[in-house]
């Protein structure tokens, strides 16, 4: 089995070295065959830190790019991949050392798995000594309609924890070059109506969190969520009937984010009413509104606990 590994890259100086560093020091570094590297226009010292890196690394391949956005750097990389499985990593995350080792030997387990994904580290502090495991949801138990369930709850399956099967990528068409943000969710709904998805327990990649990060805001992204409905329930008619359930639920996350994280308690209001109209039978934007009107303090210890609860029986 060999696996290809294609990293996008814009002006990241501070965190390149140690992104390429988690791919050489893999436990199963043989079975990388080549890690593809898109610089996309840096304007700081990446492009000399990654010269510097080709002189000691073999296998690595930078490709020079001028500001073509996140989604076409990596279709370019992608097509000059000849190895059966391509591997994701974004220049400021990093990986566990048997990653690769312990994503590629669960393809093994059905030939019709297109897409192996899995748990990660959330961080923001340089040494990650805050980290914390995000064990995201899995769909193994639902082999028979992966689709529906990921497209009403996604995973959240994030690219840098992700290894595609070559084919899969290929005749689903690469990611959608149109869009700004959640390109990868559906480019994993076109994936899943023709493969399987698997999920390996543990965490295996260090996602950082930035403060300048779009995603940080969830409610700025509503459109973009409503736009991938579109294009997924336009493509396969049987999603149609599920597109307020899966709008609904992301106005709730979104509610949740402004109440929890940015404590705006008028926005979330705003956002779980929203929800409600497209979804009123939804039983938990109805207790955020409840928690709304209590004190936050209170509310935020309650819904932490829970959370953590939540975290440990998925895990």
């Amino acid at each position: 089995m060999s696996v290809s590994v294609v990293v996008p890259c814009h002006n990241e100086a501070k965190y390149i070295e140690q992104c390429i560093k988690s791919i050489i020091e893999q436990s199963d570094y043989n079975s990388i065959k080549g890690i593809f590297v898109i610089d996309d226009g840096s304007t700081d010292e990446t492009p000399q830190i990654l010269k510097n890196l080709k002189k000691k690394i073999s296998k690595l391949n930078i490709i020079t790019t001028e500001g073509v956005g996140v989604s076409a750097a990596r279709n370019i990389a992608i097509k000059l991949c000849k190895s059966e499985f391509i591997a994701l990593l974004d220049a400021d995350d990093y990986w566990h050392k048997d990653k690769i080792k312990n994503q590629l030997k669960a393809f093994n387990y059905d030939p019709s798995i297109g897409l192996v994904f899995g748990d990660y580290w959330d961080f923001s502090k340089p040494d990650a000594s805050d980290s914390i495991l995000v064990p995201v949801r899995s769909f193994n138990l639902n082999d028979k309609d992966q689709l529906i369930k990921y497209f009403l709850k996604d995973g959240p399956i994030i690219p840098s924890a992700t290894i595609y099967r070559r084919e899969a990528l290929f005749k689903a068409g690469f990611f959608n070059e149109k869009l700004k943000f959640y390109e990868d969710s559906e480019l994993n709904l076109r994936i899943v109506e023709r493969w399987k998805f698997f999920h390996v327990r543990g965490g295996l990649l260090y996602k950082r969190k930035k403060q300048n990060q779009m995603t940080a805001r969830l409610d700025k992204l509503i459109n973009d969520v409503y736009l991938v409905s579109e294009i997924a329930s336009s493509r396969n008619p049987k999603l149609k009937k599920f597109v307020n359930q899966r709008n609904a639920r992301y106005l709730y996350k979104s509610a949740l984010d402004c109440y929890t994280r940015h404590k705006e308690k008028q926005k979330a209001l705003k956002h779980s009413i929203s929800s409600l109209k497209l979804n009123p039978f939804a039983f938990y934007p109805w207790i955020l509104i409840i928690m709304i009107f209590m004190p936050y303090k209170i509310t935020l210890k309650i819904y932490n606990s829970i959370k953590k609860i939540v975290y440990k029986f998925r895990n």
